[in-house]
């Protein structure tokens, strides 16, 4: 029996990624040592704790070590982005924020609108493709969030399903030279949910760790960590 096309597909991307995954993985060990991140890995971060936001790297930097001035570009998660990029996913924070804190429609926020013309100018979005899939999403948005607020908690990827890598698909965190984290564009919903729902600390995953806390970070965002200042 013959593999079909989709199968075939499906198998060169997952091989292609975990080989991406092993070179990194490998890469940090061999040149940094045991203390390094792994591609995709589990951290845990005190939202409340994050200030800042960078949409400067792609996925495929994810469990890197970089050291220069990355972490000075950072910009205020409070000021409007200048890059396109990072005004859609800002928009999505502060549209969840007036919405899930100061009670505005999601009408209202302007979020529709906005998606709306995401999707008129380069087609689906979120994967929505009409204005009832937005509406739907949001809904939907709405029901995550009170499970959120009555668990105060956000679930690790292996929770919610059982085929998943390390935290892949989770909110990302980058950290700077201070061990402060950096949001990096990736869950802007639950990320929003977490500050408004006053979260004391969400499972993410690492992103780009700045090489001046190469060999600390781990003390600051592991489990471990946080076991240990809840039991303090």
């Amino acid at each position: 029996m013959t593999s079909s096309p989709n199968t075939l597909n499906t198998t060169f991307r997952g091989v292609r990624f975990l080989s991406r995954v092993v070179r990194r993985d490998l890469s940090n060990l061999l040149v940094h040592g045991f203390r390094t991140p792994r591609m995709h890995e589990r951290i845990w971060v005190d939202p409340r704790q994050c200030k800042m936001m960078s949409g400067e790297f792609h996925w495929d930097d994810f469990g890197k070590i970089l050291g220069d001035d990355w972490d000075t570009r950072s910009s205020p998660l409070g000021e409007e982005p200048t890059s396109r990029n990072g005004l859609v996913h800002w928009l999505k924070i502060q549209a969840c924020l007036r919405h899930w804190i100061d009670g505005m429609s999601w009408e209202s926020t302007g979020i529709y609108d906005h998606l709306l013309q995401l999707i008129e100018d380069g087609g689906t979005t979120d994967g929505c493709d009409s204005l009832d899939d937005i509406v739907r999403r949001y809904q939907r948005l709405d029901e995550v969030f009170i499970a959120v607020s009555k668990s105060k908690k956000l679930s690790t990827r292996a929770e919610l399903s059982r085929i998943h890598f390390r935290e892949v698909g989770g909110v990302v965190f980058h950290i700077d030279r201070d061990l402060r984290p950096v949001f990096g564009f990736w869950g802007c919903h639950r990320f929003a949910m977490a500050i408004a729902a006053d979260l004391p600390v969400i499972p993410a995953q690492v992103g780009v760790v700045h090489a001046e806390v190469k060999n600390s970070w781990r003390n600051h965002f592991s489990s471990r960590a946080w076991r240990e200042t809840t039991t303090i």
